[in-house]
């Protein structure tokens, strides 16, 4: 079994990549500094190639830049595929396109190309979600690998690629845009709020009271972007933002802005420098604070110099050690076994549930210096859930690698009845697991936008697993 769990040598993993002399090279920098815009401009110029992102969102943005600018790209994330050409009867050709832009989970790793982007390669050092990142670095098999992120994270990508024998090339950006810290806070008032700000808070429900706030001391309207936001929703509340002729002057966001949105923000404002993170109210890590104030600016705007400040003066000298302060440099990667490792260690234990399994696959693992393992929390917990249902192990797997909200109740229920559905071997319609009004009764209605966000998570929940 310790055999099975051994996660020391993960370049033994992918004789494809290993056959191909691979070209690894970084574009690191701040924000706002061009480096994944110089990136795209070599992957559309290749033959062949892939997009890897952090969001959907993200990719759902290359996927459009792709095709406008004339290079056709598929789209390929959990729940969805869409694609760039179509045939003389208005079918898609799934393998007519150039390019694939994808969610970094759905990377393909037996698909050769000439170029390949990975997108924020320092989240590889991400507890929950960076074994895709180290997996897609190992394993991608593209002739040039390009890495987008920063600089925090050039000496382990070498280590790494030392053990694959492949050459890093390291190209260093600076921010186009200046930064500056304004110390004068808002002094908790947002009759302070001016065009172009951002202010960024922590909670949906504190969104939608500052939103409140701010549109009942100020002539300024407010759009929204958070987390549980479905991304399209985002994606529609950035363009409004954005947009000078909108009348939507202002965002109100999460943290979910560190990345993914393209947004002409002036100033970056602090509602609060704390954050609930499910267990306890805990300061957002200086590193976290860099990156959400690197947002504001944007070169090439009407705001070329971006600040940062905050809503209560006692908040300014955390914010202001965080800009001052060097990033942290990353030093392990986090690591996850393959599924064929999981269904052999399964093996061994014949008839435990799998959630056991899964921890003591977690516990009876070995790793090298240069990795940890991912958390196998949210693995576990889905297990867990569907640890009653009747199903083979190589059915369960799906299961624990899907974006199920296990904490909400809506998503629990709807993802038992699709793993009983499939134990079973029986179909399961979207009908079967949500209940949505009628089309006629929506305006009758005044809709709970907690439960509308559980349910688009169940759809798309729904859209994975299919």
């Amino acid at each position: 079994m310790r055999t099975i769990a051994d996660l020391r040598f993960p370049a033994e993993w992918s004789p494809v990549a290993r056959l191909m002399k691979r070209k690894i090279i970084m574009h690191v920098g701040p924000t706002n500094s061009g480096k994944t815009h110089n990136a795209l401009l070599r992957l559309q110029a290749a033959e062949s190639g892939a997009y890897l992102s952090p969001l959907r969102l993200l990719a759902h943005e290359v996927f459009e830049r792709m095709n406008k600018e004339g290079t056709p790209c598929n789209l390929v994330t959990g729940e969805e595929r869409r694609y760039g050409v179509y045939n003389a009867n208005g079918e898609p050709d799934p393998t007519a396109a150039k390019v694939i832009s994808s969610t970094i989970e759905m990377a393909n790793l037996d698909r050769k190309v000439d170029v390949a982007v990975i997108d924020e390669i320092q989240m590889l050092a991400d507890p929950e979600r960076g074994w895709a990142w180290t997996q897609a670095l190992i394993s991608l098999p593209a002739q040039e690998v390009h890495l987008c992120g920063e600089p925090t994270v050039v000496e382990l990508v070498k280590k790494i690629c030392a053990m694959t024998n492949e050459e890093v090339i390291v190209n260093q950006y600076n921010r186009l845009s200046k930064l500056e810290l304004q110390e004068e806070s808002l002094n908790r008032d947002f009759k302070n709020i001016e065009k172009g700000d951002c202010v960024v808070t922590f909670s949906r429900k504190n969104i939608f009271m500052v939103k409140k706030a701010i549109e009942a001391e100020t002539r300024l309207r407010c759009a929204v972007a958070y987390g549980g936001l479905p991304p399209e929703s985002r994606t529609q509340q950035a363009k409004l933002f954005n947009d000078p002729n909108s009348g939507y002057d202002v965002l109100v966001a999460s943290d979910a802005i560190g990345m993914g949105l393209n947004l002409n923000i002036r100033r970056i404002i602090f509602e609060a420098v704390e954050k609930f993170d499910g267990s306890n109210v805990r300061t957002l890590s200086l590193t976290q604070l860099k990156q959400i104030a690197g947002r504001a600016g944007r070169f090439g705007t009407d705001y070329a110099v971006g600040k940062a400040t905050t809503l209560l003066q006692g908040d300014i000298p955390t914010l202001k050690r965080a800009l001052a302060i060097p990033m942290i440099e990353i030093t392990r990667a986090a690591i996850q076994p393959t599924a064929e490792m999981i269904e052999e260690f399964s093996v061994q234990m014949p008839g435990a549930p799998f959630s056991h399994v899964l921890r003591m696959f977690e516990m009876m693992s070995r790793n090298s210096p240069l990795f940890f393992p991912a958390h196998y929390r949210s693995m576990i917990a889905a297990a867990e859930l569907v640890d009653p249902v009747q199903m083979s192990v190589r059915e369960r797997i799906p299961f624990i690698s899907a974006p199920i909200q296990v904490r909400i109740p809506l998503v629990a229920t709807a993802s038992v009845k699709m793993a009983r559905a499939v134990g079973d071997s029986r179909p399961l319609t979207i009908d079967d697991v949500i209940d949505l009004p009628a089309e006629g009764a929506k305006k009758m209605q005044k809709l709970d936008l907690k439960h509308l966000e559980s349910t688009h998570r169940i759809i798309m929940l729904y859209l994975w697993l299919r």
